[in-house]
């Protein structure tokens, strides 16, 4: 059973931590646990990938965050969710059913690629286990873009060479119903979430 635990991730300057962000998935999920993952926890865990951490610290802490968060999900198993997101309804107990869930980027955009800002697990799931095994082989993860050396396209890509069958993929518009292209969903199904981009449209830096 996946862990009523929301992992949030946010390394740098913690002045700019999105608070109110992250408060929203606590209000409207009173009944799991929020977690905020910071700076300490990245000098203090123990990760198996520190070295690629600190190398991608100098680039894109985006990056650093998505090694931060396979190893999360490995450890304690939970929902990790993007720290510029805002929750819009509360979880409903049946996205979680599964041993694994996280959804599409975008079907029309970028179709085939799972995102790796909102992810779930059960601990201890041997799909992220050998995701942090294989990239603790990597020589280096800075010689490309986080978003394919250790974000959306590796994760896409570990999921096709490891033949992961328990991944349940939800639809991009659960909790990206707007893409950073501005392209929208107007269906009026459920949105659980809404992305702010943050990082990829480099708000923080403004």
């Amino acid at each position: 059973m996946i862990p009523r635990t929301l992992h949030v991730i946010w390394v740098g300057d913690e002045s700019k931590r999105p608070d109110n962000c992250i408060a929203t998935w606590r209000e409207h999920n009173p009944d799991w646990t929020v977690r905020v993952w910071g700076n300490d926890d990245l000098a203090s865990y123990g990760w198996v990938n520190a070295q690629h951490m600190r190398a991608m610290a100098g680039r894109e802490l985006n990056g650093v965050a998505d090694l931060m968060r396979w190893e999360i999900l490995y450890h304690e198993g939970g929902f990790v969710v993007d720290a510029d997101s805002i929750c819009k309804r509360p979880l409903e107990p049946w996205l979680f059913e599964g041993e694994a869930c996280a959804c599409w980027e975008n079907e029309l955009i970028r179709p085939g690629l799972i995102a790796a800002g909102y992810v779930a697990s059960v601990p201890e799931n041997p799909f992220f286990g050998q995701i942090i095994l294989d990239l603790q082989k990597e020589h280096t993860v800075v010689d490309r873009m986080a978003w394919q050396s250790v974000g959306p396209l590796f994760l896409t890509e570990q999921v096709r060479m490891q033949r992961y069958s328990g991944l349940t993929v939800w639809p991009s518009h659960f909790f990206i119903p707007r893409h950073f292209t501005g392209h929208e969903y107007t269906g009026g199904g459920p949105v659980f979430a809404a992305q702010e981009w943050g990082s990829t449209l480099g708000k923080y830096d403004e």
